[in-house]
């Protein structure tokens, strides 16, 4: 079993380096740049907005950087969004103006965008087709302890200083090292058509306003829990632990959610942990205002974390269930871009909510939009709507936040032509049922 596993990693281990390393600079600075924000007396909407707009530059990534990669290949496109976003966190110390870390948040959300979609070509690359799920795996557990790790970085230097802008910049940087040494071919990467919304929308209600949903929820926690937690009596250690153990709790509950997912009807679960995110939230904030020992909050910080982090993966197994395999690559595409709008959206109206009702409001709004879509989910089930009973595709879970994970996808088929998706935002057959 040790040489298998070995066997499996060898080809990938650098990848996996670097991917760990960018992502806990990238987390850091998520931390870090809220905290800042607070010190300076910004208010709270202008810090949702500011955090925001890395979801933006998600988006834009997720449509434009695969063309830089096309054209100068990976390596060279990998290092040139290191190095721009290693450059951007050096950059925010330049100025305390809003508008200019807005600015530099789209470029970071951008860049990372354009080096996970390398990374993730590169590992889907080099797993065969009956190891691509392990490999997923792999990738997800570097990616939450990663993102888990960065955070706590939080402790290492004094949330005012340059300290912290340097380590991100520093760790960033340093994910150039195993891809630049590496002796890896430049992977295939061609261009795939986009899938028109309304045709995705017309097969998967669920899937698609699910995608925006989880969005919503997943961005308005990473881009405000911290500063939630802080308006909360939180100092900045146990303000970093607790949105941390949200994110381990991410990937705890990827197995058992998965195996329900497999087993259960997937509206039934979806509505089933959108309650949960509602009820836990709730829980979660009164525990931190009665100063609840850590051990139990804690373990709602983890179930929360879990019930969040499987919203998006579940809405993608939903609409994949609707639709030929053909279309998954493109389908998956669409997803991501429904789930980044409402990744922008989310962290602007509970900022908004935020400045306007008090911290309360955040966790109030959080969780009625999650029991509002619930209670949606279940009508629909309920009128049998979307059930279907065969060709059921498996649960495939996906790292919340992160920026694609598409090619990893054991669902898909990396060798199939775009030429199959031209049809798409013409023809709504595609799909077996809407939901």
């Amino acid at each position: 079993m040790a040489h298998a596993l070995s066997s499996l990693l060898r080809p990938v281990g650098a990848l996996l380096g670097g991917t760990i390393a960018f992502n806990a600079g990238n987390s850091l600075l998520g931390v870090v740049l809220p905290l800042r924000m607070e010190a300076a007396g910004h208010p709270v909407w202008l810090t949702g907005v500011v955090m925001a707009a890395f979801y933006l530059g998600l988006a834009l990534g997720g449509l434009r950087a695969k063309r830089v990669i096309l054209r100068i290949g990976h390596i060279r496109a990998f290092a040139a969004f290191a190095a721009i976003t290693a450059a951007s966190c050096l950059a925010y110390g330049l100025s305390p103006s809003p508008l200019w870390w807005m600015m530099l948040r789209i470029v970071g959300g951008f860049c990372i965008a354009g080096m996970t979609t390398a990374i993730e070509s590169w590992l889907n690359e080099r797993s065969a087709n009956e190891t691509r799920g392990r490999v997923l795996g792999f990738y997800m557990l570097t990616f939450y302890l990663a993102v888990a790790a960065g955070q706590t970085m939080v402790n290492l230097a004094p949330v005012g200083g340059e300290g912290h802008l340097m380590i991100a910049a520093a760790l960033i940087g340093l994910s150039l090292v195993p891809v630049a040494l590496t002796r890896l071919g430049e992977p295939s990467l061609r261009e795939v058509r986009v899938l028109d919304v309304a045709a995705l929308f017309s097969v998967s209600r669920t899937g698609v306003a699910g995608a925006g949903v989880a969005g919503m929820i997943v961005g308005s926690f990473y881009s405000l829990g911290i500063v939630f937690a802080r308006q909360s009596g939180f100092g900045v250690p146990e303000a970093a632990l607790l949105v941390s153990t949200v994110v381990m709790g991410g990937l705890a509950f990827q197995v058992p959610v998965g195996l329900l997912a497999d087993r259960i009807d997937r509206h039934v679960l979806l509505a089933g942990l959108l309650l949960a995110v509602g009820a836990t939230w709730g829980l979660l904030s009164f525990s931190i205002w009665q100063g609840a020992p850590y051990v139990v909050t804690g373990g709602l910080a983890l179930v929360f974390g879990g019930a969040i982090s499987s919203l998006y993966p579940l809405c993608v197994a939903q609409t994949f269930d609707r639709m030929d395999r053909r279309y998954y690559v493109a389908a998956s595409g669409r997803l991501l871009m429904v789930y980044s709008i409402g990744a922008v959206i989310g962290p602007v109206l509970a900022s908004a909510a935020m400045s306007a009702f008090g911290t309360a409001s955040f966790f109030v709004l959080e969780s009625s939009i999650a029991m509002a879509f619930a209670i949606a989910v279940l009508w629909r089930a309920r009128n049998g709507r979307a059930r279907p009973t065969q060709n059921r595709r498996p649960f495939v879970p996906f790292p919340d936040g992160a920026p694609v994970a598409t090619g990893l996808d054991p669902r898909t088929d990396p060798g199939e032509s775009d030429d199959m998706t031209r049809d798409m935002g013409r023809n709504a057959g595609f799909g077996r049922r809407a939901d």
